[in-house]
C-alpha cells in the first residue's frame, strides 16, 4: 500500500492531537493527585457514556462543542456564529408579510416583536436574505421535541424587504433544561451545575452574494447567561427586551439586531 503526502500528514496531526490530550490528562492527574479509586470512577463513568450516543454528544456539547464551532469561523467577518444545536429541522414554512412564526392562540410566552437588517461587511444591504428560524417557547418547548407542541411550532422562513430589512412576530423564549439525563447529567449534578440554557433565538442566514451564517440571540437580564451549561453566549449576540403596554392594557416586547455577512467565497 502506498502511502499518500496527504495520509502522512493526516497521521502526523492526530499524533499531535493524541499528544497533547495525553499530556493534558496526565497532567491534570498529577496536579490533582487523582486516587485509584477516582480513576475506577472515571472509568467506569466514561463506560456508561460509551453505551448511549445521546450522552456521548451530550458530554462532547458541554466540553468542546463551542470552541470547535468558533475555530471553524475563525477567520469569518461579520456577526458571530452560534451554535445550530440539537433541535433544527429543515424545511421550515415559508411564510407570507407580515411575518408571524406559526403559534397557537395560547402559546407560552409573552408577545415579541423582532426587527433587523441584514447587511454584507460593506454596508450593503442584502435584499431577499434568507432567515431560518426556530426558537423554543414561554415554557421551554420546541416543536418536534416536546409532546403536544404542533410540527413546525414557532419556526419559519422569510426574507429581507429591499433595503436588507426585516421583522417578525413571536414570543419571548424562556430558559430551558437541556435534556441531559443520563451520564453526562448525573455529572452535572455532581457538579452542582445546572443544565440549564439561557432564553434564545436560532437563526440561519443565506444570500447569494454572501457566506452563510448560523447563530443565535440572547437576551439582556436572563439570569442564565454567565451559566449556559453549554457555555455558547457571546456578548456581541445579546440583545435588548424593550417592554411595551398597548391600550388595552396588554404587555409586548420589541427587540433588534442587525446581521452581517461576510462576502461568499469567489468561485475558482
Amino acid at each position: 500500500m502506498t502511502i499518500t503526502g496527504a495520509d502522512q500528514a493526516a497521521t502526523a496531526r492526530l499524533n499531535a492531537i493524541f499528544d497533547d490530550v495525553r499530556d493534558a490528562l496526565r497532567e491534570i492527574v498529577g496536579r490533582h493527585r487523582v486516587t485509584w479509586e477516582e480513576y475506577a470512577l472515571a472509568t467506569q463513568w466514561l463506560t456508561e457514556v460509551g453505551r448511549h450516543e445521546s450522552d456521548v454528544a451530550a458530554l462532547l456539547e458541554v466540553l468542546v462543542l463551542p470552541a470547535v464551532d468558533d475555530v471553524a469561523h475563525a477567520t469569518a467577518a461579520g456577526t458571530e456564529c452560534n451554535l445550530e444545536g440539537p433541535f433544527y429541522v429543515a424545511d421550515a414554512p415559508t411564510l407570507e408579510r407580515p411575518y408571524v412564526l406559526p403559534r397557537r392562540e395560547d402559546e407560552p410566552g409573552d408577545t415579541l416583536v423582532v426587527s433587523g437588517t441584514v447587511r454584507s461587511t460593506d454596508g450593503a444591504p442584502l435584499t431577499g436574505a434568507l432567515l431560518d428560524i426556530w426558537q423554543a417557547n414561554g415554557a421551554g418547548q420546541y416543536s418536534h421535541v416536546h409532546a403536544g407542541v404542533p410540527d413546525h411550532n414557532l419556526r419559519g422562513r422569510l426574507t429581507t424587504d429591499g433595503d436588507g430589512c426585516f421583522q417578525f412576530e413571536t414570543v419571548v423564549p424562556s430558559a430551558y433544561e437541556s435534556p441531559m439525563d443520563g451520564a453526562t447529567g448525573r455529572l452535572l449534578a455532581a457538579l452542582g451545575r445546572p443544565r440549564v440554557r439561557p432564553g434564545h433565538i436560532h437563526f440561519k442566514l443565506s444570500h447569494e452574494d454572501a457566506s452563510p451564517l448560523t447563530t443565535q440571540l440572547y437576551f439582556e437580564g436572563d439570569p442564565w447567561l454567565d451559566s449556559d451549561v453549554v457555555g455558547a453566549v457571546k456578548p456581541s449576540l445579546v440583545t435588548k427586551l424593550v417592554w411595551h403596554h398597548d391600550e388595552r392594557g396588554s404587555s409586548y416586547a420589541t427587540c433588534s439586531y442587525d446581521f452581517v455577512l461576510p462576502a461568499a467565497p469567489a468561485t475558482p
